[in-house]
């Protein structure tokens, strides 16, 4: 079977009045090239200055973020040491600071017929034990000796109440407190009653020695 004719057999293509020759429309190598000179950047005009005294370090490991404002205190979020925990263990009964201990400071007043014995217990720190040991030390002193009886006792107290010091001056100094707590103030022989009180003291201490030596030489 042989291919039909072509329907427009009149219009034929001619393949040369289209074709583009070849120069017509090249463009000139020279018009349009860019000068060197007039836009060219000049060597060194827009370099980065040298670092100058307040330009940032970077820091070793991290975006340039200085060191040393933001360094973490001890302790995490730079808290300091106003903020310590108070250590285990019961809290004082007066401040609630620690540590704490139990004791017992005593106490005499001594009168012409009858007598007192005093005596203050419960768990102190050391700052408050020892503002409740001057005070009981000091008015055993002054009130502890105007009875027959008081003479003897008082001294005994007085000396009871130097063991208590003892355990006392052991603990260390209080942290931590949760209110206020006692002044200790002045020793008890710079207080005037504890100055007063020396004076029937002396004179037990020399009838004590005298009664001593009169044993011993008899």
């Amino acid at each position: 079977m042989s291919t039909p004719p072509s329907p427009h057999p009149g219009y034929p293509q001619a393949p040369g009045p289209y074709q583009q020759q070849p120069g017509a429309y090249p463009q000139q190598p020279g018009p349009y090239q860019q000068a060197p000179g007039p836009y060219a950047q000049a060597p060194g005009a827009y370099q980065q200055p040298a670092p100058g005294p307040y330009q940032p370090q970077q820091a070793p490991g991290g975006y340039g973020q200085p060191q040393a404002p933001y360094q973490q205190g001890p302790g995490g979020y730079g808290q300091q040491a106003p903020y310590q925990q108070a250590p285990a263990g019961p809290g004082c009964d007066v401040c609630g600071a620690g540590p704490a201990t139990r004791v017992t400071i005593r106490g005499h007043q001594g009168f012409l017929i009858v007598m007192r014995n005093l005596w203050r217990k419960g768990t102190f720190c050391q700052t408050c034990a020892l503002a409740v040991f001057r005070k009981m030390q000091s008015d055993t002193m002054v009130q502890g000796w105007w009875g027959p009886m008081s003479v003897i006792i008082t001294p005994i107290t007085l000396l009871i109440n130097l063991f208590a010091l003892s355990k006392i001056r052991k603990l260390p100094a209080p942290v931590a407190p949760m209110g206020p707590g006692l002044d200790p103030g002045s020793p008890v022989l710079r207080r005037p009653a504890g100055m007063f009180g020396l004076l029937p003291l002396s004179g037990f201490v020399l009838v004590f020695l005298f009664v001593l030596v009169a044993l011993a030489t008899a």
